[in-house]
């Protein structure tokens, strides 16, 4: 697998003086940014799609099908989430519904780029800018397995999703949980921290250092690559670290510098 990280100037720095190994930098869909990035080092583009609600993009789609052709984006990605108010008030909302909205998005996108170039991501639940309105169903691995299934795209897994989406939703066992999403399509893998203590929400935030607990579960889903168990991806993502508001406070230097090398050589073992 390659090893990306979050591109952020941090991560850049330490690049430049030889402290980490990147062997891609991976940039939100921002133009500017990825043009910046794009002069120094290869690059690829993690997009601010949806399959199931509106999309959402920094970019057009002829400037996705650019990075596609002039970039190392692999593919074009899309978070599962449908919301309840995506349904008409007091609409009953049964799975195939939600799976067919899912569905028909990946689709349409499928159109445009090929489905061989569509991926969905696995998010966590709940999700504090939709926290009283993503319905479940889309962090179900019965959901997400039959929209990769009819459809034929590819997963993108992120762990700490994983691990969110089962505290909020009551599951108590993260590994069948992973176990039981559709591995054997598996194109990206994305790691990075969580906080131990939840908020006054009851959420516990990632996109922070990792944990022990969080390397623990990193080594058992590369274990499972290695082994064969589950589909090798064609890149490992340390998300931690970024740029704007969002991640400017969170992209410690000395974590990365710590973090990013111990990563790198997870990824060379699968």
């Amino acid at each position: 697998m390659k090893f990306a990280i979050n591109y952020s100037p941090q991560a850049e720095k330490l690049w430049r003086e030889g402290k980490i190994q990147v062997d891609l930098f991976k940039c939100p869909d921002w133009p500017d940014l990825v043009e910046q990035v794009s002069q120094i080092h290869k690059v690829y583009v993690h997009c601010g799609l949806f399959a199931g609600h509106e999309h959402q993009t920094q970019a057009g789609f002829s400037q996705l099908r650019k990075w596609l052709d002039t970039t190392d984006t692999l593919v074009i990605n899309a978070h599962l989430a449908v919301l309840k108010s995506d349904f008409p008030t007091g609409h009953d909302i049964s799975a195939e519904a939600v799976i067919e909205r899912a569905v028909q998005d990946v689709e349409r996108l499928a159109a445009r780029f090929g489905i061989e170039r569509i991926v969905v991501e696995n998010l966590a639940y709940p999700i504090e800018f939709w926290i009283d309105d993503m319905l479940p169903e889309m962090v179900d691995p019965a959901v997400v397995s039959e929209v990769v299934g009819r459809t034929g795209c590819g997963l993108l897994l992120d762990t700490a999703h994983a691990i969110r989406a089962c505290e909020g939703t009551g599951r108590d066992d993260v590994k069948a949980y992973l176990n039981a999403m559709p591995m054997q399509a598996l194109r990206e893998l994305h790691i990075v921290g969580i906080l131990p203590e939840p908020d006054e929400d009851g959420i516990r935030h990632d996109h922070f250092a990792m944990t022990e607990a969080d390397w623990a579960m990193a080594e058992w889903a590369v274990e499972q690559i290695r082994l064969g168990r589950w589909n090798k991806p064609d890149t490992l993502a340390f998300e931690y670290g970024g740029v704007g508001e969002r991640f400017e406070w969170r992209s410690d230097e000395a974590v990365i510098a710590e973090q990013a090398p111990r990563l790198y050589q997870l990824a060379q073992m699968a």
